[in-house]
């Protein structure tokens, strides 16, 4: 275990990227022969913009001055947190700080799309209307902001060890371009690989215009949770290629700026009969209190 944890705090970052580029590569080709939609994806207007998105948030990301691996071993080191107060086995230390890892990014995401103020911001990584390895950080940077002290304070109530996080940021890497792929898979092994993991299928919903729909599969690499929560939502293959993506009120070149995009959470006017809309009508809205 020490070994590994030596490998990973040495290559940690071409490691990191690594994956994420060589994701990116197999599966944009895989699209091309295996995808799931058949639907024009025209690259030429989105990809400048989800690359510029992808850019910035790799740069807010590096100028971040804590990292979690720091804050892990300050954890430990000071015995902060359920596993180190306890404790726990390396081995089964390992295997609860993986799934807790997984359930606050679950309970992250369900929060961005319940409270409006998140709902602002994560609102541009549904304003894609397709879906493809170019959605896959399509992100306002101001999410990354959020999201940060978010997993920082899960650290230190957990106690999850550096090991278990880098491995943990490893396999989210690859999957966040995985679950973003427009490709498919025979039925019955997707069915099986959606028993543990989420799959492209299954976050194609959740990228879906109608709103109960974009309000489910919150999971971003384990589906346990959303099966536990019931926040899971199945649509069956035939329907996966003709369903409307991205938001239903935003499928004009709006949402292929990117300065609009940039200054989107800060318009709470941002449709022409609209105002700030709120998912599920949670929260108080300037005027409707729902979103499609």
């Amino acid at each position: 275990m020490d070994t590994i944890d030596a490998f990973l705090r040495a290559e940690m970052e071409p490691l990191q990227y690594g994956v994420f580029f060589g994701a990116l590569v197999v599966l944009a080709i895989l699209e091309l022969f295996a995808y799931r939609s058949s639907k024009a994806p025209q690259r030429y207007r989105r990809w400048p913009t989800n690359v510029g998105l992808t850019i910035l948030n790799i740069i807010v990301t590096g100028a971040i001055p804590v990292s979690g691996v720091f804050i892990s071993d300050y954890a430990r080191e000071n015995s902060i947190g359920i596993l180190n107060i306890l404790e726990v086995a390396p081995v089964i230390a390992l295997a609860i700080g993986f799934w807790f890892r997984s359930f606050v990014s679950w309970a992250t995401h369900l929060a961005m799309h319940r409270i409006p103020l998140l709902w602002r911001v994560h609102r541009v990584h549904h304003t894609d209307p397709y879906l493809d390895v170019s959605t896959t950080v399509r992100f306002h940077p101001i999410e990354c902001l959020i999201n940060t002290p978010i997993l920082l304070a899960s650290l230190l109530m957990m106690g999850i060890s550096p090991i278990t996080l880098m491995l943990y940021e490893l396999l989210d890497t690859a999957m966040a371009v995985f679950t973003h792929a427009n490709i498919r898979f025979p039925r019955r092994l997707e069915r099986v690989m959606r028993f543990v993991l989420v799959t492209p299928d299954m976050h194609r919903v959740h990228h879906s215009s109608w709103q109960p729909e974009t309000d489910s599969n919150y999971g971003a690499t384990l589906s346990v949770w959303d099966h536990v929560f019931r926040t899971y939502r199945d649509k069956s293959p035939e329907a996966l290629p003709s369903m409307q993506l991205g938001l239903a009120e935003c499928q004009d070149d709006r949402s292929t700026s990117f300065w609009w995009l940039m200054t989107l959470p800060f318009r709470s006017r941002y449709l022409s009969e609209n105002t700030f809309l709120t998912p599920q009508g949670f929260g108080l809205s300037e005027n409707k209190a729902n979103r499609r």
